[in-house]
């Protein structure tokens, strides 16, 4: 309450209803005085025509009549006289209209269309109050529509007292804070920009020499022609790979600025993660492990495919890496009625809780003992793929248990096409 008693509008309108409120009391004063005296001469005029009436039949009782008008009348005289006059419907409760003293005053009326007259003014000074109130208000909502245009150069007045001073104080600290969060996004999204270009760019120069070097391998006459084609080709297409990597890289560069698009279509779940693990073998042979596929058959998703590849890539190799030696790997697609979802299990070391949180952010590396090198790209550019394709990821993991990263799509979309064809 006390805080509402210091804005200055309460006070405004406080102090303004409170003069309107004197002035009408001290016309009701001068106005029901006026009534009372004019009701006091038609009493008086009709005392004096009873007077004149009686006391010119019967002047001997002038003394005594005169004492009942000048002095009043005894309780019981009262009584009697009420009596005889009941007999001719003059009683106290009698409408005000039969009453000759009132029947042309119409008190109740009057004073009735007085407050009436009193309230258009009062309107009047609300109205005055809150388009002040109103004003302020609209000043409000077009500084926020300006914070909503990033526009933050027309702050709020702070110097007024009262809530719309504390509003507006809040209003600017809070456009400051939000201005700054957008400039620093803005360099944050520069440095990652620069810094994954650079990256890229120091990628290009082994490239080219790992491509010079496979040329190079192709026309060795001392290695067995089917072993060396097959060694080679399996190389180039990892070399291709790595090469679209790096392309792939700076078009993640553009998605600091949301200006990348998927070119998603309708493929195969199960076809995308066994091209991923076959993409993985290697790895897998170097510690010979068991990398068990189940269900997926017929699941199928709107989405790009060399970025979905990519992800699962991503997260399948992450599941490697951190699998014991001779260790298994569970991938497993299952259906429910609204998803279509691929669970990667892996048996290793797994993940402490306080690192939960962090593991998808970029170039994060956490305690692992089993990549200790780690650059920590991969999860979170497997997080943006699936994102970015309408998907979700989310992570489970136990200490010494290993750790479970699960991937779902909505169904509805590749349900309806797989029911047009």
């Amino acid at each position: 309450m006390v805080e509402v008693l210091r804005n200055p509008e309460w006070k405004s309108i406080a102090l303004k209803a409170l003069v309107l409120q004197l002035l009408f009391s001290v016309m009701m004063f001068f106005y029901m005085n006026n009534q009372v005296e004019r009701i006091n001469h038609t009493i008086v005029d009709q005392n004096a025509a009873l007077i004149g009436h009686i006391l010119k039949q019967e002047p001997q009782f002038e003394s005594e009549i005169i004492r009942y008008i000048t002095q009043g009348p005894q309780e019981n005289e009262i009584a009697e006289g009420k009596q005889i006059l009941a007999q001719y419907g003059y009683k106290a409760n009698m409408s005000v209209a039969d009453q000759p003293a009132l029947s042309d005053q119409a008190l109740p009326l009057k004073a009735s269309i007085q407050v009436l007259f009193f309230a258009i003014p009062l309107l009047l000074l609300l109205l005055w109050e809150y388009r002040k109130i109103f004003s302020k208000i609209r000043t409000i909502a077009v500084a926020a529509a300006q914070v909503v245009e990033r526009q933050f150069d027309k702050p709020l007045p702070e110097n007024e007292e009262g809530d719309f001073g504390s509003l507006g104080r809040s209003f600017n600290a809070m456009a400051e804070r939000l201005n700054n969060s957008l400039e620093q996004l803005k360099h944050e999204k520069t440095f990652l920009r620069n810094l994954l270009s650079d990256i890229s760019h120091q990628l290009k120069t082994p490239l080219a020499s790992l491509i010079v070097f496979n040329d190079n391998l192709l026309n060795d006459p001392k290695m067995k022609e089917e072993t060396k084609n097959a060694f080679l080709e399996r190389s180039r297409q990892q070399l291709a790979r790595m090469e679209w990597l790096i392309v792939s890289l700076l078009k993640m560069a553009r998605v600091e600025t949301g200006t990348i698009l998927f070119h998603n279509k309708e493929v195969q779940l199960r076809k995308l993660v066994n091209k991923a693990v076959h993409s993985l073998r290697a790895l897998s042979e170097q510690k010979l492990l068991k990398v068990c596929i189940s269900g997926g058959e017929e699941m199928l998703v709107e989405a790009d495919e060399e970025w979905l590849t990519e992800a699962f890539l991503n997260l399948i190799k992450n599941a490697m890496e951190h699998s014991p030696k001779e260790g298994d790997i569970q991938i497993v697609l299952e259906q429910t009625s609204l998803f279509n979802t691929v669970h990667i299990q892996d048996y290793g070391e797994g993940i402490p809780p306080e690192e939960l949180p962090h593991i998808f952010k970029r170039f994060y590396s956490g305690r692992s003992t089993a990549k200790p090198q780690s650059v920590g790209i991969g999860l979170s550019l497997a997080k943006s793929i699936i994102e970015g394709q309408g998907g979700m990821i989310t992570v489970a993991s136990n200490l010494r248990e290993g750790t479970v990263f699960s991937i779902s799509f909505l169904k509805e979309t590749g349900e309806r096409k797989l029911t047009k064809t």
